[in-house]
């Protein structure tokens, strides 16, 4: 971390070397809060809720010289919020929020060299995350707990990549003995191959893969989360089984 202030759009700068200053970041934690009614009597029950989305509105102004140039810092500006995928949003130099932007609007203030404008964007997973991943790798007993840290004080996906010294038939289980979360793999995995778990560290969806190849079939059980802090996992298999855990740091 270089305790920096490095408010980007993707590759975007929303700064003075693209005209623009920034006047005010807003963010909405939103939850999924459901509430049922007591038939017999007074009160209800509400469920603690879970994160649903995350809203961020941002409001600033582009400068320019003069009218050309304004025209076309914000003809720049516009273009980086369309995009037909997320884009990583920045506030700080070393984490990250996915999102879409979801509405923009603008106003002149100096009809030729000034112009408002904010935008709003929303994060379908309402978590920051960490710019590097961290990573670690381990030979365990198979059977015996040994710890990883999440730094971060959100719970973190995690991608598993499992690679067997000599071929293993229905012999591989992971567990977070933390969380709960624990798989099963039943298929086999010839030696020197990887079997991969990700739980969307750097896929858009959960897959698992054998080899390279699609091996949902074989799967049973969780992809794998860290809590916040010390996670004690357990990795069940055979001996001299390179185990490696990918993580991002994740915050609220």
């Amino acid at each position: 971390m270089a305790n920096e202030v490095d408010i980007n759009l993707g590759s975007f700068n929303l700064d003075s070397t693209n005209g623009v200053s920034i006047s005010d970041i807003q963010r909405r934690i939103n939850k999924n809060v459901q509430q049922f009614d007591l038939g017999k009597d007074n009160g209800s029950i509400i469920p603690i809720a879970k994160r649903k989305d995350v809203t961020i509105n941002v409001r600033g102004k582009v400068v320019a010289a003069d009218h050309d140039a304004l025209r076309t810092a914000m003809d720049n500006l516009q273009a980086a919020l369309e995009s037909d995928t997320e884009l990583n949003f920045t506030t700080d130099d070393d984490r990250y929020i996915s999102v879409q932007v979801r509405n923009y609007s603008e106003s002149f203030t100096t009809m030729r060299t000034v112009r408002d404008f904010s935008f709003d964007m929303i994060a379908s997973y309402p978590f920051w995350l960490a710019a590097s991943i961290t990573s670690g790798t381990t030979t365990p007993v198979s059977g015996v707990g040994y710890v990883i840290n999440n730094p971060g004080n959100a719970p973190a996906r995690a991608k598993v990549t499992i690679t067997p010294s000599i071929l293993c038939v229905d012999d591989i289980r992971f567990e977070n003995t933390t969380n709960g979360r624990v798989f099963q793999y039943r298929g086999d995995v010839p030696a020197g191959e990887a079997l991969v778990v990700n739980n969307q560290l750097d896929s858009e969806d959960t897959e698992v893969e054998n080899d390279g190849i699609d091996a949902i079939v074989d799967f049973e059980g969780d992809h794998i989360t860290l809590n916040p802090g010390n996670n004690t996992v357990i990795f069940t298999g055979p001996a001299s089984t390179s185990v490696k855990v990918e993580f991002r740091a994740t915050y609220l």
